[in-house]
C-alpha cells in the first residue's frame, strides 16, 4: 500500500517542521554522535508535558542506562498534522528510527515503509496476545507481518460521577443496567439540575461516534469482523437503527449537554467531566480522557463505569469495544541501527519500562505480565472483567473513512441535516467500499 502524494502546499506548509529533523537537529536514522547510536523518536504523546512526557523521559532514562552507547532524542509531534509530518518524512526517505502510530489503518498506511519485527520480537511475543499482534500487521489477521508493537489496548466506555449520581438519588454503586433504567437515570439527573451526559461535538463529534461504538459490540458481538466481508450489515439491520434511534432520544429529551455542539471532546469535554460538570462521560480506556485521569480527579471511588447501554433487541450484552493497539510504535527502514531501535520499542512494551508507562499514564497496556491490581485504581479490574469486542473502526481502511463516520454523525444527530435513514445508508457506504477492497 504506497503512500498518496500530497500536493506542493501541504509540503510547503511543513517544512519548518521538517526543518527540526533535517535540518536543525540532523535526526536522519540513528546518527553517530562520538561513537554512540542516536536514536530519534517521533510521536503525538511526548508534547503533553504534564502526563506523557514525564513518563516517557523516565522509561527513556532507564533505557539509556541499561544500554551504555544508546542515546534517545525523543520529539513531540503536534497532533492536528502529525500524520502530514510523517507522509512528508516518507517523500523526503529520510526521518526518525521510531515512529508512533495509531493501531489499524493509519499504521498499514506505512507498511512499506516500516520493518517487519516478527524476528526480533519472537523471543517475548508471548507476553502480549495474538489478538493484539494481529492488528499491527495489515488486514487485522495475523496473516502478514509486524510492522508495529502495541503499546495500549484502546477502547470506549461510559463513567459516571458517583457523588452526583447520589445527589439525584440514584444507587452511585449501581450502574444502569439496561436502556430504561439509563433513560430513568439521566431524567433523574435533569430533574436535579445535573447535566446527564457531558459532550465533546464541536469539530468531530466524538461523544457520539464513541458511543456508537460502544452500541455496535452490543448488536454484533464477535460478528464485528464481518462488517468488513459483507457477512453483516448495517443497512437493514434493526438493532443498529435502534441505536441511533437512542441517541436522537437522548438529544430530543435534552439529556445530551447543549452546550456540547460548542466544546470540543478533546480536552474540553473531558476536562468538565473530570471537573464535576456531569454525571457521565463517554470515554476511551487509555492514552487521554481515560480511569486515571478521572479517578484521579474524582477519587479513587468516585467514579463508576459501565462499557454500554444494554438495550432491548440488542443480541449481546455488556460487550467491551476494544482497539486491540490503540497506539504503538514502528522503526522505519531508513534507520541505519535498526537493532538498537528495536532495543527502545522493546524496552516500553514489556518490562520495567511498560510498568512506569502503565502507572503513569494510565494506559492499559497489552502485555500480560503487567500487575494491574498493584495500580491501585480498582476501576481498572471492573473495566477488564468485560469482554472484549473489536471496535468496528478498525475496519475502515484509512483516516477518510474515520473522518467520514464523524461527519455522518454531526449531520445526523448535530446539525440533523440527515434522517436517520440516510445516515445507516452513508454508514453502510463505508462497509462497502471496505468489502469492495477486499
Amino acid at each position: 500500500m504506497k503512500i498518496r502524494v500530497k500536493v506542493v502546499c501541504v509540503l510547503l506548509m511543513l517544512i519548518p517542521s521538517m526543518m527540526l529533523w533535517s535540518a536543525g537537529t540532523k535526526e536522519q536514522g540513528s546518527a553517530k554522535t562520538d561513537g554512540a547510536a542516536v536514536i530519534t523518536i517521533w510521536d503525538f504523546k511526548y508534547g503533553d508535558v504534564q502526563g506523557v512526557q514525564p513518563a516517557m523521559k523516565k522509561i527513556d532514562d532507564l533505557i539509556m542506562k541499561n544500554n551504555p552507547g544508546l542515546i534517545i532524542k525523543h520529539v513531540g509531534q503536534p497532533n492536528d498534522n502529525y500524520y502530514q509530518l510523517v507522509r512528508a518524512a516518507v517523500q523526503a526517505g529520510q526521518g526518525p528510527d521510531i515512529v508512533m502510530f495509531h493501531g489499524g489503518v493509519q499504521a498499514y498506511e506505512f507498511d512499506d515503509y516500516t520493518i517487519g519485527m516478527d524476528q526480533y520480537i519472537a523471543p517475548w511475543r508471548s507476553e502480549i496476545s495474538e489478538f493484539s499482534w494481529a492488528y499491527c500487521s495489515e488486514g487485522g489477521d495475523g496473516s502478514k507481518p509486524v510492522h508495529m508493537v502495541p503499546l495500549t489496548t484502546q477502547g470506549f466506555g461510559i463513567y459516571y460521577n458517583k457523588a452526583l449520581f447520589k445527589q439525584a438519588g440514584l444507587d452511585p454503586e449501581k450502574a444502569p443496567s439496561d436502556l430504561d433504567s439509563f433513560m430513568a437515570a439521566c431524567e433523574k439527573l435533569k430533574k436535579a439540575g445535573i447535566i446527564p451526559m457531558v459532550a465533546g461535538l464541536q469539530g468531530d463529534p466524538y461523544t457520539i461516534d464513541f458511543l456508537f461504538r460502544c452500541f455496535i459490540a452490543n448488536i454484533y458481538g464477535d460478528n464485528v469482523k464481518d462488517l468488513g466481508t459483507g457477512r453483516q450489515n448495517f443497512k437493514g439491520n434493526a438493532q443498529f437503527k435502534r441505536a441511533a434511534e437512542i441517541v436522537q432520544e437522548m438529544f430530543a429529551k435534552g439529556y445530551v449537554d447543549p452546550a456540547g455542539t460548542s466544546t470540543p471532546y478533546f480536552m474540553d469535554a473531558a476536562n468538565n467531566f473530570a471537573a464535576g460538570k456531569g454525571a457521565m462521560f463517554v470515554g476511551l480506556l487509555s492514552d487521554v480522557c481515560h480511569w486515571k485521569v478521572f479517578n484521579d480527579a474524582l477519587g479513587k471511588d468516585g467514579v463508576g463505569y459501565m462499557p454500554t447501554i444494554n438495550f432491548p433487541g440488542a443480541s449481546f450484552k455488556d460487550q467491551q469495544v476494544g482497539q486491540p493497539a490503540g497506539i504503538g510504535y514502528s522503526v522505519m527502514k531508513w534507520s541505519k541501527n535498526p537493532e538498537a531501535a528495536m532495543k527502545v520499542v522493546e524496552a516500553y512494551a514489556r518490562g520495567e519500562g511498560n510498568a512506569i508507562w502503565m502507572g503513569m499514564t494510565g494506559a492499559l497496556s497489552p502485555n500480560k505480565n503487567v500487575d494491574i491490581n498493584s495500580l491501585g485504581y480498582p476501576l481498572v479490574a471492573k473495566i477488564l472483567e468485560k469482554p472484549f469486542v473489536l471496535d468496528f473502526n478498525t475496519l475502515l481502511l484509512n483516516e477518510d473513512a474515520n473522518g467520514n463516520f464523524d461527519r455522518y454523525c454531526a449531520q445526523a444527530f448535530v446539525s440533523k441535516e440527515i434522517t436517520i435513514d440516510k445516515f445507516i445508508d452513508l454508514c453502510q457506504g463505508m462497509l462497502d467500499n471496505v468489502q469492495k477492497a477486499r
